[in-house]
């Protein structure tokens, strides 16, 4: 008071100066503020692979990794890992909430930001077009998140809703999932021209046109599933606008899109990145803390050692190809501290040299008779453990490896796959040329392990997918499109009496409970 009442009666100028407010012409006119602008935007995305979120709804439901909780009865984590494997979720199960959470983050910062930027007149209009284009393809991006999870889900396409607005999914389900569908589709149509088509540092990491034309590649390949009408051939289009373009290239190098440097990666068409000083630890879950052991620590220079979680279905590994080069992304067999040929002990339930099993069975034979051991009551080092991602800490104590999440491998496989379904499940030339350029990488001699017209069938494509793709989120939407998914007959579980309402997941309770607009999803 004292000091306020000294300024009152000491000065004659009462002019405010505002410092915690910026006014429409002191503040995003070029395109450095807009960019600031939507950091949190962008920043949202990180939530993506939180190890409870994605890695979970479309990974740890497939025949390639699993939620595996120990013979010590560590990542039992209340049935719920259990559950997303064995296809028993429901609206209350954990993690389901997370994910619908994070992708409407994603819908309401880009509704805010292109809010924002409406309301500034005097915001140049190239710059304004620029950014709310890229904005609504960050925003189409949740909702096909959203879509692939959950099916039929409210719209929200603006910040400045009514008073006492509460959203609404349609009663229809179908209906529904179409509705979104379209949503999605004009976000695209609409915004492809104002997007930015350079590829540089500048626009990696953001939703430019290229970005754009993957999702639409995405969409369109699943437009049969979630509308009951095929789109190959649109799918075909925007997958050769991207081949086409030349900006993108496989990198001779498998696993460079993967490394601590990945973002030099010409592959990566749209990677989330992250710093090791800058973006915390949610990567270092993807890359090693949530699957690697307790002893991991000294087998490859890790700041701690893993959670011991998560570890590969022992099928999926056997698959593989013995010489082809991307088996190499799964750690199996003894584990050595780095550089040396001592080997680490596991000590958590018995004091044994640390040995990674793709099987899960007992370590001692005849130990524990009578005891069975699977994904429910594994051994200490049982799994094959994801080891796609470089494990470097060399400069720090979190991961900085980015995200890929669409690569021009993704693509060309697509498109393989559209070319054979308009074509009956029948391969073409055209087809087989596309599948052989991913893999022709996988092996030493890139002429030898090749796949001709007569040998490439959908089944086999899928694999391919599955041996290229495994680990970076995309399983479960390729089993759903190939029929596979809900009856599926992996390892452990049998799922053939289940509905094809397990193709989604329910809408979680606790948004109906928020929410008494929402309709829960047939069959839960």
């Amino acid at each position: 008071m004292l000091i306020s009442l000294t300024v009152s009666f000491s000065c004659t100028d009462l002019t405010e100066e505002v410092y915690s407010e910026f006014s429409s012409d002191k503040f995003y006119q070029n395109e450095e503020q807009v960019v600031a602008a939507m950091a949190p935007a962008y920043a949202s995305l990180l939530r993506l692979i939180d190890g409870r979120g994605i890695l979970i709804h479309e990974e740890q439901t497939t025949d390639i990794l699993v939620g595996v909780t120990r013979e010590y009865g560590g990542w039992y984590d209340g049935g719920h890992s259990q559950k997303f494997h064995e296809h028993t979720w429901t609206s209350e199960t954990g993690y389901i909430n997370n994910f619908w959470v994070h992708a409407y983050d994603w819908v309401n910062q880009a509704n805010r930001l292109i809010f924002q930027f409406d309301q500034l007149p005097d915001m140049d209009e190239d710059l304004k077009a620029a950014f709310k284009a890229e904005l609504s393809i960050l925003r189409a991006f949740g909702y096909y998140n959203l879509l692939n999870s959950f099916g039929n889900v409210p719209i929200v396409d603006r910040f400045d809703v009514e008073p006492g607005f509460i959203p609404a999914n349609n009663p229809n389900f179908d209906a529904g999932r179409m509705e979104v569908f379209n949503f999605i589709e004009k976000e695209i149509q609409d915004n492809i021209s104002n997007l930015n088509p350079e590829v540089n540092s500048a626009t990696y990491g953001r939703f430019n046109k290229w970005v754009a034309l993957a999702l639409g590649v995405k969409l369109y390949m699943n437009a049969e599933v979630w509308t009951g009408t095929s789109r190959w051939d649109d799918a075909i289009a925007l997958a050769d606008e991207i081949i086409d373009s030349g900006l993108f290239h496989l990198e001779a190098d498998y696993f460079a899109n993967f490394s601590v440097t990945n973002e030099n990666s010409k592959e990566n068409i749209f990677a989330i990145p992250f710093d090791q000083a800058l973006t915390g630890g949610n990567m270092s879950n993807w890359v090693y803390v949530m699957h690697h052991h307790f002893s991991s620590q000294p087998t490859v220079g890790a700041p701690r050692g893993g959670n011991n979680g998560t570890a590969a279905v022992p099928t999926h590994v056997r698959s593989f190809d013995i010489n082809d080069v991307r088996l190499k992304g799964w750690n199996f067999g003894p584990q050595y501290v780095l550089g040396t040929n001592t080997q680490v002990n596991q000590s958590f339930v018995r004091t044994i040299p640390l040995n990674f099993t793709i099987d899960y069975s007992d370590p001692l034979s005849g130990a524990e008779e009578g005891i069975i051991y699977d994904y429910r009551n594994a051994p200490e080092g049982a799994g094959a453990r994801p080891a796609k991602f470089e494990i470097n800490y060399a400069a720090g104590t979190q991961a900085a490896n980015d995200l890929p999440v669409y690569r021009l491998a993704d693509i060309l496989l697509l498109k393989a796959e559209a070319l054979l379904r308009k074509n009956g499940g029948v391969a073409t030339q055209e087809a087989v040329d596309l599948v052989n350029q991913v893999r022709s990488r996988a092996f030493g001699d890139p002429n030898t392990h090749l796949l001709t017209v007569s040998s490439l069938t959908l089944e086999s494509l899928l694999q391919e997918r599955a041996w290229e793709l495994y680990y970076e989120g995309h399983r479960r939407n390729d089993l759903i499109r190939f029929g596979k998914f809900a009856q599926g007959d992996w390892e452990w579980y049998d799922r053939s009496g289940h509905g094809n309402h397990r193709n989604y997941f329910p809408i979680p309770q606790v948004q109906i409970n928020t929410n008494p607009n929402l309709i829960q999803n047939p069959g839960y």
